[in-house]
C-alpha cells in the first residue's frame, strides 16, 4: 500500500545572464535583479525590506548586515559562513541554499515557499511563527530546531538530524519526518499531521502514553 502523503513541489533555480556587482550596488537598493553577488561582503548595511530576485548569494557575507524583512526570490546560494544570520520576517522562495554553515540563524515570523535546502549545518534555526511551504531539508544537521507556532505544509527532511526539535502548537500538514533524527521533543501533540517512521514511533511511545494518560505497567500480572 503507498504511502498517502503529498510530497513538497519545490521549483528548480534557474540563473542566466547574471550582472556581476560589487559590494556598492548594495547601496542601490531596495531592489537586485539579476545580479552576481557571490563572495560580496554586506558589511554591516541596513538592507530591511530589500528584495533580492534572480541573483546568485553563493559565498556571500552576511553576518553584520540587517536583514529583516527582505525578500528573497528565485536564488542560489552556496557555501554561506556566518556567526548569525538576523533576516526575521524575511521571505525565501524558489530558493536553493548548499553546503552552508551558521551558527544562528533568526529566521522567525518569516515565509518559505518552493524551496530546497541542502547540506546545511545550523546551530540554531528560529523558524517560530513562519510559514513553510513545498520545502525540502536534506542532509541537514541542526543542533536545535525551533517550529513553535509553525505553520507547515509539504516539507520533507530526508537525512537529517536535530539535538532538540522544538514544535509546541505548530501546524502540520503532509510533513514527511521519517528523515530527520531527534534526541528531544517537546510536545507530541503537535505532530499531528506528520508522518514518522516505526522507529521513531517507537521512540516516542513514552511521550505518547504519557500524553494519553495511559499507565504502562511492565511488571507481569
Amino acid at each position: 500500500m503507498p504511502f498517502l502523503i503529498a510530497p513538497p513541489r519545490p521549483e528548480p533555480v534557474s540563473l542566466a545572464h547574471l550582472t556581476r556587482a560589487g559590494s556598492s550596488d548594495l547601496d542601490d537598493g531596495p531592489h537586485f535583479d539579476d545580479l552576481d553577488l557571490a563572495g560580496l561582503d554586506f558589511g554591516s548595511r541596513d538592507l530591511t525590506d530589500a528584495a533580492f530576485t534572480d541573483c546568485d548569494l553563493s559565498g556571500a557575507h552576511l553576518g553584520e548586515a540587517t536583514l529583516r524583512g527582505v525578500g528573497v526570490t528565485g536564488c542560489r546560494a552556496e557555501a554561506l559562513a556566518a556567526a548569525s544570520l538576523d533576516a526575521p520576517a524575511s521571505r525565501w522562495r524558489r530558493c536553493e541554499i548548499t553546503r552552508s554553515r551558521i551558527g544562528a540563524a533568526e529566521l522567525h515570523s518569516g515565509e518559505w515557499t518552493e524551496s530546497v535546502i541542502t547540506g546545511c549545518k545550523v546551530g540554531y534555526l528560529n523558524l517560530r511563527g513562519s510559514e513553510l511551504r513545498d520545502v525540502v531539508f536534506e542532509d541537514c544537521v541542526f543542533d536545535d530546531l525551533d517550529l513553535m507556532d509553525a505553520s507547515l505544509a509539504r516539507v520533507a527532511f530526508r537525512g537529517c538530524s536535530a539535538r532538540t526539535l522544538t514544535i509546541r502548537r505548530a501546524s502540520m500538514t503532509d510533513v514527511d519526518m521519517r528523515g530527520l533524527e531527534f534526541s528531544g521533543l517537546d510536545d507530541v501533540e503537535s505532530l499531528r499531521g506528520a508522518a514518522v517512521s516505526g522507529q521513531q514511533l517507537m521512540d516516542l511511545a513514552p511521550m505518547l502514553a504519557a500524553h494519553l494518560g495511559v499507565l504502562v505497567d511492565d511488571a507481569e500480572a
